[in-house]
């Protein structure tokens, strides 16, 4: 950030969102360094499946091994990811609805 805004105009909001990418991509470098591709026999029943999920305990910035995850993080999971189906598809529902609007 020093050399994108030497003079600190950003809002704070920026510096927090950089800091943040930039933990995401160690943590990325840092896992696979330190852990072994997985070789896929493990999901062949499930090929849509993410290797890794948010637990109901910790943080979305520190997933886990789905390997890993007790039923309440698979319902807390299976919760998040219907809710935020349904926040897009009423997003969905009112974008379509403002180019009927706009198009009359």
């Amino acid at each position: 950030m020093t050399e994108l805004d030497p003079d600190r105009e950003a809002p704070p909001l920026v510096y927090l969102g950089c800091h943040l990418e930039l933990r995401q991509i160690a943590r990325e470098f840092c896992r696979k360094r330190f852990e072994p591709e997985d070789d896929g026999e493990a999901h062949d029943l499930f090929p849509d499946l993410q290797a890794r999920y948010p637990t109901a305990r910790s943080s979305k910035d520190d997933p886990e091994k789905l390997e890993c995850l007790n039923r309440d993080d698979i319902a807390f999971n299976v919760n998040r990811l219907r809710s935020e189906a349904a926040h897009k598809l009423a997003h969905a529902d009112a974008l379509e609805e403002y180019g009927e609007l706009r198009a009359a």
